[in-house]
């Protein structure tokens, strides 16, 4: 109830950023979140979104990879680097038939980074 209009200053945080594109003869359609735009020659990648932060970062790099650099992923250097990074690289955990391989993962994350205690009973 003590505030005074001279104690703030209105200062702009950012730029929110929406893709317009055109899909299948269409008019333009508004894409709201985070995409990656790639040119038609993939020779340069943007990311574009209201805000693209770490939730987004490997999702993105992906589709980048993916998009512009598949070779990099064809080689078996490539996929075995990506397999140490991401161990699950190459699974669909989509399904419920990968529930299992889905909570080891986790249990397996959640251990290495910490989250978990380990179980000292055995």
């Amino acid at each position: 109830p003590d505030a005074r209009r001279d104690d703030w200053k209105l200062v702009n945080a950012g730029i929110r950023v929406q893709a317009i594109k055109q899909e299948d003869g269409a008019a333009g359609i508004v894409h709201y979140g985070t995409e990656v735009v790639t040119n038609t020659d993939k020779s340069i990648s943007a990311l574009l979104g209201a805000s693209p932060g770490a939730s987004v970062s490997v999702s993105v790099m992906l589709d980048v990879v993916k998009t512009c650099l598949p070779y990099l992923l064809k080689s078996q250097e490539g996929a075995k680097a990506m397999t140490r990074m991401i161990p699950t690289w190459e699974e669909d955990l989509t399904p419920a038939s990968s529930a299992e391989r889905f909570r080891e993962v986790s249990d397996d994350t959640d251990q290495l980074l910490g989250l978990r205690e380990t179980d000292q009973t055995g």
